[in-house]
């Protein structure tokens, strides 16, 4: 059924793993529609009462697969599947625990800001590079972030594009635990066990009441002005230029 993901659901949990690992499971069209389905059919699927996500072959994800963002790409396209992913997260019901190894980088590592439950191998290198490839934030963290871990320490994140650790994600509350490398999933996994032994009612009410007033339509708001933004930026030589350093193997 699908390409890009591998889909399994049992004991009411679903798992959706992101699976391109020759590219680091980088996230194409393809794999959007995918991600997509899933979550709106675990979402919707009364056997389903935690969703986990991962990446095959440990690696969570590199993010944004940049072929989608050369000259000729269909970037309309590209940019609903952005904020077709962010509607499908904010609108779930259900937990989300996100499982990440290896890498978790742009849209990747902004999940986070979308997850309930979230665990980390101990080597994960986590990125925000949009500044390093010439575009905008993307995924609302533009308001997320700064929210979740404070403006400064988001500013430094997204001005300079570095990478940062489990650690540093765990000690900001970006993640709940960094774990020994190999056991996000079964630690993720253990935990939604555990979640399905409790009042499904009550979860999905607490999970409702966390969230302010909105936050749904203030995310899809989010995400069209960066989208605005990042089209804009990404239609500029020096973004193309940049893009075109990273394909060809440039830091």
């Amino acid at each position: 059924m699908y390409q890009d993901i591998h889909y399994q659901q049992e004991d009411g949990i679903a798992v959706i793993t992101i699976n391109r690992p020759k590219v680091l499971n980088a996230i194409r069209r393809q794999t959007y529609y995918d991600i997509i389905d899933a979550l709106h059919k675990s979402n919707a699927d009364d056997a389903v009462n935690v969703i986990v996500m991962t990446g095959a072959e440990g690696r969570f994800s590199a993010g944004n697969d940049l072929s989608d963002l050369l000259p000729g790409a269909d970037l309309e396209a590209l940019n609903q599947c952005v904020i077709d992913i962010f509607d499908a997260l904010a609108g779930l019901d259900k937990p989300l625990i996100l499982a990440q190894e290896g890498v978790a980088i742009g849209i990747a590592c902004n999940m986070l800001l979308h997850a309930d439950i979230a665990y980390a191998g101990n080597s994960i290198r986590y990125s925000l590079p949009f500044a390093k490839i010439g575009v905008t934030s993307e995924g609302a963290c533009s308001v997320l972030l700064s929210e979740a871990i404070g403006p400064k320490h988001a500013n430094e994140l997204l001005y300079t594009g570095r990478f940062f650790t489990a650690a540093e994600a765990e000690k900001w509350g970006l993640i709940n635990t960094a774990v020994e490398d190999g056991k996000a999933l079964e630690t993720a996994m253990n935990t939604a066990r555990e979640l399905v032994k409790n009042s499904q009612g009550s979860i999905r009410a607490i999970k409702k009441l966390a969230k302010a007033e909105g936050h749904h339509e203030r995310v899809n708001r989010a995400v069209k002005a960066e989208l605005a933004l990042f089209t804009d930026l990404l239609n500029t030589p020096e973004t193309q230029a940049r893009i075109t350093h990273v394909l060809k193997g440039g830091k």
